[in-house]
């Protein structure tokens, strides 16, 4: 089938929008944000001058020290002890010489007996910032410019995955415009703010969806080589050792597998769906086998669970958790949806955050993931697209289970969130993997309530209710970050 130029040049600028919006956001945010930036950027800091991954106590580095002195804002706190001054004093650039040594100095002495947490964390996404963070330092960017390039592959993600999703849809429906030009358009729209900062959450979105739409195109396409099944399973297997949650996308490929066997595979595509498996667990194994081999437990993570102050909970005590309540598992999903859709960020002691666009975020996500629910049990006929679907919402269920097992395996002393009294993991970021399958299906409960209007009603009031959802996303981040675009820390105020 013959692509028109119109719809590949409408999906290139979907994606190009998708992308400017979030480098204009990357840009207004100054560093280092309150989700432990600096964490990561020292993490991206020990991958760039080629330093394995600590399993166990990890200093940190010196450029840390001297990047948080130099280019640090003092506009996130979320400290009640410690309020904001009523005036940000001007960044230490503008200021002389010894003024930024003392703060570096001050910074050295701050991080001096403190151990780097994200050291241990899987590879992936520290590895490739790592390398690219090199390469601006050889064009010459330094302090808060060569930290603002780090920040670019955010945007370079949100790119390649709306334009990916575009292509990957455009096969599975080719029939149906609301699903395969929605989908991108509620990726291109959505407010998450982890692309926006340094951090291993910015490509779970990426690898996720790229990963899942890897798989779906393996329904739709069945002659494919084995190279591509290789592929798609490399893409899980880097998703996984970018953010461990990220393990739910193994499910939907599951569930992909076992579909085309039961359609009566050619040896062929048994072979691919074999070599897929291979490579999708090849990697991941190795990885634990080495944090094993140092003591590092499993997933190379135990230094930090004992820094933090968390320890296993017995199985036993599961069962007390506030989870098992309907009062504690409706806090869990609200603060997991409207966090999944807007992100974390704090500014000046305030959570980024409306009360109203969160209540549409709500709202429209129950009904939404509701009515794809009663499309999915109306389906009668094997399909590609019924399979994808249903590997969707297995995907997404397995990312909330992740995080709910997570919160009940812990006990949180040492931290405030998760903490004793708010003993949840409900950080939607933590598993932003799960986007693509979201968005699928939310898309998909759109088009399935509009099946009870009149047909000459159905794309308009689809188009309406999705088009609403995209305004308030829209309107709700640019209102809530207006005030950071004047931050003097930002990118546009750099001299």
């Amino acid at each position: 089938m013959r692509l028109p130029r119109r719809d590949l040049g409408l999906a290139l600028g979907l994606a190009g929008l998708a992308a400017l919006r979030v480098w204009t956001f990357a840009f207004a945010f100054p560093f280092f944000t309150n989700v432990d930036e600096y964490r990561h950027v020292d993490a991206v800091l020990k991958y760039a001058r080629g330093a394995p991954p600590a399993l166990a106590a990890a200093p940190y580095e010196l450029e840390t020290a001297r990047l948080l002195g130099v280019a640090g804002s003092p506009e996130y706190h979320r400290d009640p002890v410690a309020p904001m001054r009523a005036e940000v004093p001007p960044p230490v650039w503008r200021g002389r010489p010894e003024e930024a040594r003392a703060r570096i100095a001050e910074m050295e002495d701050l991080l001096r007996p403190l151990h780097s947490l994200e050291a241990g964390q899987p590879p992936v996404y520290y590895a490739t910032a790592g390398a690219w963070l090199a390469l601006g330092r050889a064009l010459g960017l330094r302090d808060a410019a060569l930290l603002y390039w780090v920040r670019l592959l955010g945007g370079v993600a949100a790119f390649v995955l709306v334009l990916t999703c575009w292509a990957v849809l455009r096969a599975l429906y080719p029939d149906r415009p609301l699903m395969r030009w929605g989908v991108p358009l509620l990726l291109a729209a959505m407010p998450q703010d982890a692309l926006y900062y340094v951090t291993g959450d910015a490509f779970s979105p990426l690898l996720g969806g790229l990963g899942f739409l890897g798989v779906a195109s393996l329904l739709v396409r069945r002659d494919a080589q084995l190279v591509r099944y290789v592929a798609v399973g490399l893409v899980l297997a880097a998703g996984l050792l970018c953010k461990y949650p990220n393990a739910a996308l193994y499910v939907p490929a599951l569930v992909a597998t076992g579909f085309a066997l039961a359609a009566g595979g050619s040896p062929a595509s048994r072979r691919g769906w074999l070599g897929l498996w291979t490579a999708a667990l090849l990697p991941p194994l190795l990885w634990f086998a080495r944090n094993l081999a140092a003591g590092a437990g499993l997933t190379g993570t135990a230094f930090k669970a004992e820094k933090l102050g968390w320890t296993l909970k017995p199985l036993g005590e599961w069962l007390g958790h506030p989870l098992f309540g309907l009062d504690g598992l409706g806090v869990f999903l609200r603060d997991l949806v409207t966090s999944f859709w807007r992100g974390e960020l704090v500014w000046h002691q305030r959570t980024l955050a409306s009360g109203l666009a969160d209540g549409v975020y709500l709202v429209f996500s129950v009904a939404a993931l509701a009515l794809a629910a009663v499309a999915l049990g109306r389906r009668r006929a094997a399909s590609p697209a019924a399979a994808v679907e249903v590997a969707a919402a297995l995907a997404l269920l397995a990312g909330v289970s992740v995080l709910a097992l997570l919160s009940l395996a812990f006990v949180f002393e040492g931290t405030v969130h998760p903490s004793l009294e708010y003993p949840y993991f409900a950080n939607g970021r933590l598993i932003g993997g799960v986007l693509v399958p979201f968005c699928l299906l939310a898309v998909r409960g759109v088009e399935c309530g509009s099946e009870f209007f009149p047909e000459s009603l159905r794309q308009p009031l689809a188009w309406s209710v999705l088009g609403g959802v995209v305004v308030v996303a829209f309107v709700s981040e640019v209102a809530l970050g207006a005030p950071v675009f004047t931050s003097a820390y930002n990118a546009y105020h750099l001299q």
